[in-house]
């Protein structure tokens, strides 16, 4: 199937040829016929799919032959970086016909993006939180709009964007507004959304059996918070394919930090966030585009419209809180057909998110991950004092000797091992006993009272509780306790 057979005219398929546009993706052959045709349509494709051409075409198509000055197509999405890449297409794809288009976000001032709509525009892409500002301000007329675009229509409901989307559709009049939403994946909550929105939509699904793109190679790599760090630096070190790499974490300041340690491991790298200008995250992604610069560490405002076609490795420093992010998250690479890998890291009170985003691949992400181990040398021996003498340690020694026999006691602490101080119990006392250890030699039964205290000593009277003080002038010694009774009182 070529453009033709979907009915775009002639003048647009001649441009898509320049461009060497010669076969439609999936996407692309089912949504265009039906907004060529003036349907609502709610949509769902994998990121990288072609979906941003699956509707600027016939868009473009639909807006010739007027002269309005009011912009007469609305495409509203959740970043900045998605508005600059929906415009970037559409002036691709216009080729210089006239068109006029403006991005309105936050970020930058208020005066020439009132100027541009004011001089007169066609086509405004916009984020929700900026436009408002702007129709509060009296600045825009939507009365015009024929064409409204809901794009990464389940990122503006999770970013709270809902009920400025309301106020902004209610600028617009009359019924006869043609409404296109997308959005990664179809949701109960995005259904309920499109019903309120769209009139007698058209579903178009693409890959609904794997939502994540099918070109990808995903791992996953079992470490702790503390060995990340020495992790991320290895892996780009060994592996010369790893040119241009997107580095995901969760706060601005862990971006600046991951930058800082790659810098000075020789390895070239730039961060952007909400701290960083508008103006100077567009000349970092430039540079990025243009390779002067092999890693990129962002927060998740770059996890959507980021037009980078030639992103070979995606890293999950901090894995996302949700599935769906995840699936934005690698959908960076892996573009276009071409084939990528993600990397995620993965702490241990993480590993109940993995089951969700396997929920929503559909399959597992490699169970069998090696087990890292890149704490400094200092957490390495703590953890092996802390551990020593673990059930698992106890049954290589007896092993080794046929003689030995267990102590009574099975945690890291020495113990009397007679009477009312037996030392420790085991199983799951014992884990609870190293989650309580602030509390000196207390039991866990006990540190969850109040009753332990910072060196295990039971006197209330001189030594700092960190429960309440037992009653009465003297109390007994817990268990733990290296005093005696006597010496208690």
């Amino acid at each position: 199937m070529n453009f033709t057979e979907l009915g775009l005219s002639k003048r647009i398929v001649a441009v898509l040829e320049k461009l060497s546009f010669i076969e439609p993706t999936e996407i692309q052959q089912k949504a265009i016929p039906f907004i060529v045709n003036g349907r609502d349509i709610l949509a769902s494709a994998e990121t990288g799919s072609g979906k941003t051409a699956a509707y600027a075409l016939p868009i473009i198509q639909n807006l010739k032959g007027t002269s309005e000055r009011k912009p007469r197509c609305l495409v509203l999405v959740p970043t900045r970086e998605l508005a600059l890449q929906v415009q970037s297409q559409f002036e691709r794809f216009s080729n210089n016909s006239g068109l006029r288009t403006v991005t309105v976000y936050g970020g930058t001032g208020y005066e020439k993006q009132t100027r541009l709509m004011r001089r007169g525009v066609d086509v405004v892409v916009a984020t929700p939180g900026r436009l408002f500002d702007h129709i509060e301000r009296g600045n825009v007329d939507l009365s015009h709009i024929s064409l409204l675009v809901l794009d990464e229509a389940d990122r503006m409901l999770d970013m709270g964007f809902l009920p400025q989307v309301r106020r902004i559709v209610d600028e617009m009049e009359g019924t006869n507004r043609q409404t296109l939403m997308f959005s990664a994946t179809i949701s109960g909550t995005v259904e309920r959304i499109a019903s309120e929105f769209l009139t007698n939509p058209v579903t178009v699904q693409v890959n609904t059996k794997r939502v994540e793109p099918s070109s990808i190679e995903q791992r996953i790599y079992h470490i702790d918070e503390a060995g990340k760090d020495a992790l991320l630096v290895q892996l780009i070190q060994a592996e010369p394919e790893m040119n241009s790499v997107l580095v995901f974490t969760k706060t601005r300041r862990k971006a600046a930090k991951i930058r800082k340690k790659l810098c000075t491991s020789n390895i070239t790298a730039e961060e952007i966030h909400g701290d960083i200008s508008q103006s100077q995250r567009e000349k970092t992604l430039a540079r990025y585009r243009e390779g002067r610069f092999s890693v990129l560490v962002a927060t998740d405002i770059a996890a959507r419209g980021l037009d980078i076609p030639a992103i070979s490795h995606v890293v999950n420093y901090d894995l996302p809180m949700s599935a769906a992010d995840y699936v934005h998250r690698i959908g960076r690479t892996g573009r276009a057909g071409r084939s990528g890998v993600a990397l995620s890291f993965v702490c241990a009170d993480q590993r109940h998110l993995m089951k969700d985003i396997e929920k929503v691949t559909g399959r597992p992400l490699d169970p069998n991950a090696p087990q890292q181990d890149h704490g400094s040398e200092h957490q390495k021996a703590r953890r092996r004092r802390f551990n020593r003498t673990g059930p698992a340690r106890n049954a290589e020694n007896a092993g080794a000797n046929s003689n030995w026999k267990p102590k009574a006691r099975t945690g890291g602490r020495s113990e009397s091992t007679t009477g009312d101080y037996a030392g420790y119990s085991t199983g799951d006392d014992n884990r609870a006993n190293s989650r309580y250890k602030k509390y000196g030699n207390a039991t866990s039964d006990q540190a969850r009272s109040g009753q332990g205290s910072r060196n295990g000593s039971a006197n209330g009277s001189t030594k700092r509780f960190w429960g309440r003080k037992p009653s009465g002038a003297t109390a007994k010694p817990q268990a733990g306790s290296r005093k005696s009774a006597a010496q208690a009182v």
